[in-house]
């Protein structure tokens, strides 16, 4: 009978329609379970070579079904919508470097992953063609080269910034984009959206479906066969029942652990994959600072750059922060009139920190939910206070590079934001070579429940500074190929 039910994926963003599109190429009946309408407003986005002309764009909701318990600043945004957080994303792709996993084991035991960036190699050179990428083709230290539709190269002059920055340790590179250098015009908001871009044309094709508005409420675990059997999802028809042969948890770091949280069973007293009460611990965000810098003569907006992460002699474990350059499209316009199109005297930039999480930083459930509804959530995120001082010192850094290069800069704009803002939430079903500090094993899948996997940035053991999409999206990958394979022969 099992063998008729599909394999449910749960979110529709990046990594649930990465698995999705493995699991089904491999011959599986799979169906996508989406919570937002299929009508939902996604914008749209026109671009030109890769740059963007126009844009609009539905507003990021903070959740409001939240409590901030440590930080009353803290923000944790959602977006109900086909393709999910990939409509309010950048596009930037970059790839773990081995440094990165390497980092992780410096800072301890239980931050080791229990896999490496040569693992997740393959999956990168498989993901990768599907996102038409533009970018570097050279490796740096800390960003290895992907497989680039576009190559591009930075601007010459920013030659004696990457000689500068090269001193500290650090490489200056244009930023991996994601449809970075195609002319396209697209309805959402961004050029790549994981459901119009991916879902969409595999289930006009037949080879996968879609059901939207399908709020996932809860797995149904079954004693006797111990495998979870059925989807409990919330429609507007009412409360619906989908049997499933397997499930993959892709709908964020957040709801991905509140559904194991609140699919209790006399197995499970504390929700599913939770006997060591690790589930939705060891959250962790980007800790994010926005720099603007006036110049006294003009850099090239494009390609956007890159400043990577120093080298780690030159940090300490799980401490890091790294630059990426944006400019709106009012800045290029402005660049373009200009005597000198294509550079500007004003420069922004995020600089992404790193976080060391503990088991404090969470989500969990607060008591008080009627039948049939979903508890409300305690979020618990406070950036330590070395992560802010790695910020300060990055953008003091950044400023000397730019005085040493002869280019008088000043500070227009520097703000810390609150945590939660960069929106790349992980950490909440961490994976590891252990059940005492990890919800899922190195497939992905649940320790204890092996026809469930979770999917996305909820597994990742740390957050190292780049942009998560595309190594979410290659974990996907390895976890959909890797459960049908368990699949087929009876471990699943």
């Amino acid at each position: 009978m099992h063998q008729s039910e599909p394999v449910v994926v749960i979110g529709s963003g990046p990594a649930g329609a990465s698995a999705a599109w493995f699991l089904s190429r491999a011959g599986l009946r799979t169906l996508v379970l989406e919570a937002g309408p299929a009508g939902a407003d996604l914008g749209f986005t026109a671009r030109v070579r890769g740059i963007t002309v126009a844009k609009r764009k539905p507003p990021l909701r903070a959740r409001a079904d939240v409590l901030a318990t440590s930080d009353p600043t803290a923000v944790l945004f959602e977006s109900l919508a086909p393709g999910g957080l990939s409509n309010h994303w950048a596009c930037a792709v970059p790839r773990f470097s081995p440094d990165d996993f390497a980092d992780a084991k410096r800072g301890g035991a239980p931050f080791a992953w229990p896999i490496g960036y040569s693992d997740l190699l393959p999956w990168y050179e498989q993901v990768e063609p599907l996102l038409h990428i533009a970018g570097s083709t050279q490796d740096a230290p800390n960003l290895p080269a992907g497989i680039m539709r576009r190559p591009t190269q930075l601007g010459s002059d920013w030659g004696l910034v990457a000689k500068l920055a090269a001193a500290g340790g650090r490489s200056v590179i244009p930023m991996p984009y994601a449809y970075g250098g195609d002319t396209t015009l697209t309805r959402s908001a961004t050029a790549f959206n994981a459901f119009k871009r991916l879902l969409e044309p595999a289930q006009s094709a037949g080879r996968l479906g879609v059901q939207c508005a399908s709020s996932v409420q809860r797995l149904e675990w079954s004693r006797a066969e111990k495998r979870v059997v059925a989807v409990i999802c919330r429609t507007p028809h009412g409360e619906s029942r989908i049997p499933c042969r397997a499930v993959v948890l892709a709908a964020g770091a957040v709801n991905s652990a509140q559904i194991l949280l609140e699919s209790r069973d006399v197995d499970w007293p504390r929700g599913i994959g939770n006997e060591h009460d690790l589930v939705g611990r060891y959250l962790h965000d980007h800790p994010l600072a926005k720099l603007v810098v006036r110049l006294g003569r003009g850099l090239s907006l494009s390609p956007a750059t890159y400043l990577t992460r120093p080298d780690l002699k030159r940090s300490e474990p799980l401490y890091a922060a790294a630059f990426m350059q944006w400019g709106d499209v009012r800045t290029r316009a402005k660049s373009l009139l200009s005597i000198r199109p294509g550079k500007a005297k004003s420069l922004g930039f995020s600089i992404f920190g790193t976080m060391r999480p503990t088991p404090d930083d969470r989500v969990s459930l607060l008591a008080g939910a009627g039948h049939g509804e979903r508890a409300r959530l305690a979020y618990a995120l406070a950036y330590p206070q070395e992560a802010v001082q790695v910020l300060r010192h990055a953008r003091d850094e950044l400023m000397a590079i730019l005085e040493d290069a002869g280019l008088e800069p000043r500070v227009d704009v520097f703000r810390i934001e609150p945590p939660g803002t960069s929106v790349h939430y992980g950490g909440t079903c961490r994976m590891h070579a252990t059940r005492e500090h990890g919800v899922v094993d190195e497939k992905c899948r649940i320790f204890a429940a092996r026809n469930v996997a979770v999917a996305d940035s909820a597994v990742f053991t740390t957050g190292p500074e780049k942009n998560p999409v595309l190594t979410a999206m290659a974990l996907a990958a390895r976890a959909g190929a890797s459960l049908a394979e368990d699949l087929r022969t009876g471990l699943a």
